[in-house]
């Protein structure tokens, strides 16, 4: 057996595969191709992808292949900016729970008329997600095959993403709990409630949407929740692994034959310290905005799940920072993800989260001329990381702050902030 490199992936990267199936012989036969099945990179170590199962996250570790099958792995060319990278893997993830479409994925290939619902296969899904950053990956991203994918100018093959998997490690993974599987069955018990009611449901989008405008399903939908265990699946992670959360733990696991494999989960950790985790804080404010306008018992409930997994977030990168910088001092200083107060990336984050501060930054950046000012007050600053935003403002990586500002939010507000470059 065989599986991609976790390490050889990157955000965005497309992944693209063929096997000795009877679905995958006919997809490579119909489509005049040699490959069959398309998946995008999200962050480090999970894939989106549709399936006869709708769109859903996986952990490309647990995907396991023949060594006869084609496994293939897909670059930009041009490399995006991280603004519209997000763009492309935030589309993604909005549609996990999107139904299967069939008839859509063989019309892609047969002669006739292409209606275009709301509905994925793996290439549509891979192209309309790079179609809403504005790049055309095929002809027509709504109607596309996997092989119209890998032949596209705009890609480049990633070389050296192979690795086999030893009998004794294939053991072991069935031998752990996998809670990518109970997360898929939480969602699609939730989303299967939803359609009872509504049955154009097809994403978490949709049923936001719809507890905001059906408060007499309000109740109904929000039982669904509880009843999934959806609320809870977080916690499976802290039960099977507390040394992603704890630094006392994580020391007690560290020794000659686990510290190479800590070191690399820890550098990808940091690696993504803020991007990796946004999602939580941009649908923790949305829920709260949403809660304060209509108080939905579904949306509360919500509003308590992602202050959780922000928090979640945080205590792993924390956790992870602090190890490296105990045991490989320089990977934490080179490795850890820093965004700039007001680069472009900043605002881009801001004004999804703290749309007052980005407002109040600009404005004195406009009056003074210049952009190395405090984003609270327009004197001369320098760049903090927020170490606790979770607690604070979620989301928000950094802010660039004069001394008295420094001293207030430290005092006053209890951020924790520590010099970027440390």
């Amino acid at each position: 057996m065989k599986r991609i490199k976790v390490e050889s992936l990157e955000p965005g990267d497309i992944v693209l595969t063929a096997d000795g199936g009877k679905t995958s012989k006919f997809v490579r036969l119909s489509t005049r191709g040699s490959v069959s099945h398309a998946m995008i990179c999200v962050q480090h170590g999970s894939v989106i992808d549709s399936t006869d199962y709708g769109v859903q996250a996986r952990n490309i570790q647990r995907e396991l292949y023949e060594d006869d099958a084609e496994l293939l792995v897909f670059r930009l060319r041009a490399p995006l900016s991280r603004i519209h990278l997000n763009l492309v893997l935030d589309f993604a993830r909005f549609e996990i729970g999107t139904r299967y479409s069939k008839i859509e994925a063989a019309r892609s290939v047969i002669p006739g008329s292409k209606p275009r619902s709301r509905q994925m296969f793996c290439s549509r899904l891979v192209a309309r997600a790079y179609a809403s950053a504005g790049l055309q990956l095929a002809p027509d991203p709504d109607y596309c095959t996997p092989e119209e994918v890998r032949i596209s100018p705009l890609l480049v093959a990633v070389s050296d993403i192979v690795e086999p998997v030893s009998k004794e490690e294939i053991a072991a993974w069935r031998d752990r709990p996998n809670p990518i599987a109970d997360t898929h069955d939480a969602q699609n018990a939730v989303l299967a409630a939803a359609r009872r009611l509504d049955p154009s449901i097809e994403n978490f989008t949709d049923l936001d949407r719809l507890v905001q405008a059906h408060p007499e399903w309000d109740a109904d939908i929000a039982r669904a929740y509880r009843d999934s265990g959806y609320l809870e699946l977080w916690k499976t992670d802290f039960e099977v692994n507390p040394w992603h959360y704890d630094l006392d733990a994580m020391e007690k696991r560290t020794d000659q034959s686990t510290i190479i494999d800590l070191r690399s989960y820890c550098v990808s950790t940091v690696r993504e310290a803020y991007t990796g985790g946004l999602r939580y804080a941009v649908n923790l404010v949305q829920y709260q905005a949403s809660y304060g306008a209509a108080g939905r018992e579904t949306t509360g409930q919500l509003v308590v799940l992602y202050e959780q997994l922000a928090l979640n977030d945080q205590m792993r990168r924390e956790t992870a920072l602090a190890w490296l910088r105990r045991h490989f001092p320089s990977d934490a200083s080179n490795e850890l993800e820093r965004i700039v107060p007001h680069s472009e990336l900043w605002f881009s984050i801001i004004d999804r989260l703290e749309p007052r501060l980005g407002a109040i930054a600009r404005m004195s950046i406009a009056k003074e001329g210049a952009s190395e000012v405090c984003s609270s007050c327009g004197d001369p600053g320098d760049d903090y990381r927020l170490v606790n935003s979770a607690e604070t403002m979620p989301g928000v990586p950094s802010l660039r702050l004069c001394p008295d500002c420094v001293a207030i939010r430290r005092t006053r507000h209890g951020e924790v902030l520590e010099p970027l470059d440390d």
